[in-house]
């Protein structure tokens, strides 16, 4: 019985250390090898933000925070196509562009019970 209860608070300390992630990623025009990447206005890079979480039902347990990027987030339910949104446009604004262009979003989920979202956003900031 001992070790029945050990392996599952080992499974729980796996699932818990494995959900609940963000991230934000950043490429300058010196990444695009001399290329244009938007028709009108000077790039200022591209942004890419990722979020996923374990839900319980349509109840967020553990997710990704979108507001503090690399720390997770407790029932609350950031993975989301708002939030993700507002990741990419707040990076872009630190980046002094003055719109994001060709901003677009995903999400994908996977269980039952329990599920797993994750949700991916990214566009061009442009001055």
């Amino acid at each position: 019985m001992m070790k029945k209860m050990m392996a599952l608070g080992a499974a729980m300390v796996i699932v818990l250390a494995m959900s609940g992630c963000s991230s934000l990623q950043t490429a300058t025009p010196n990444d695009f090898n001399g290329q244009k990447t938007v028709p009108v206005g000077t790039s200022v890079g591209h942004v890419s933000a990722t979020n996923c979480g374990l839900y319980l039902l349509w109840i967020p347990l553990i997710t990704g925070s979108s507001e503090n990027i690399g720390s997770p987030a407790f029932l609350q339910d950031m993975v989301n196509t708002r939030s993700l949104a507002g990741m990419v446009t707040k990076k872009s604004k630190e980046m002094q562009a003055s719109k994001v262009l060709d901003l677009t979003t995903q999400n994908a989920s996977g269980g039952f019970i329990f599920y797993w979202r994750t949700s991916y956003a990214s566009g061009n900031a442009v001055k």
